[in-house]
């Protein structure tokens, strides 16, 4: 994976999360390493995983944290970000 495909995919979430009324976290750094776990799970697992919860690496038991995560928007509501 190369920076390019991180700057693309962060694109691409920022984009869709703003036409869906989220923001993505205005740490831009930290947002783009985020990406990149996406990324890396992607290649790992096949999907996207989210980097922040553990993953086992099969699908059907991940349903509920391949991004954007079923716990998005409690986290949201509770904390004020996601996890």
């Amino acid at each position: 994976m190369t920076q390019k495909d991180v700057d693309g995919l962060y694109e691409r979430l920022r984009t869709e999360a703003e036409s869906a009324g989220y923001h993505l976290n205005p740490e831009i750094e930290l947002t783009k390493e985020l990406v990149k776990g996406l990324l890396v799970n992607q290649k790992r697992y096949g999907y996207w995983a989210c980097p922040c919860r553990l993953s086992t690496g099969v699908k059907e038991e991940d349903l509920d944290i391949i991004c954007p995560c079923y716990y998005r928007d409690a986290d949201l509501s509770d904390y004020g970000t996601c996890y």
